[in-house]
């Protein structure tokens, strides 16, 4: 039998500012994690074309582009899942989510831009 009644045990779904979750932790990691992911791998694959050279440079010039666009529109997709699915959930207009998918929309452009202008250099 536990010492600690069940009285004592914190409601953690009403232990945030009292209300209930409006989207469960779990899923809003996840849903977080996506794009910095994808982001993340894209700002590495843009930034090796600013400092390969040569026959490298070549190699990559041949599928940059494509995959730039390809990750880009990965992005933009589950970018806008993600505000469809917070404008479903009535979430606040300064809710994480919506600010995240806006600020990885805008990186994702961004790095597209970068391929394409390294790819053309």
């Amino acid at each position: 039998m536990s010492s600690v009644s069940d009285e004592t045990v914190p409601d953690r779904v009403r232990e945030h500012h009292g209300k209930p979750y409006l989207v469960p932790p779990v899923l809003l990691f996840s849903m977080l994690m996506v794009p910095m992911v994808i982001n993340c791998f894209f700002m590495v694959y843009s930034l090796v074309g600013w400092i390969l050279e040569g026959r490298d440079k070549f190699n990559w010039e041949l599928e940059a582009v494509t995959v730039a666009f390809r990750v880009a529109a990965v992005v933009l997709g589950w970018c806008a899942l993600q505000l469809l699915y917070a404008q479903w959930k009535r979430l606040p207009s300064r809710h994480i989510l919506r600010i995240s998918s806006y600020g990885h929309i805008v990186i994702a452009v961004l790095m597209t831009l970068s391929v394409i202008i390294t790819a053309r250099l």
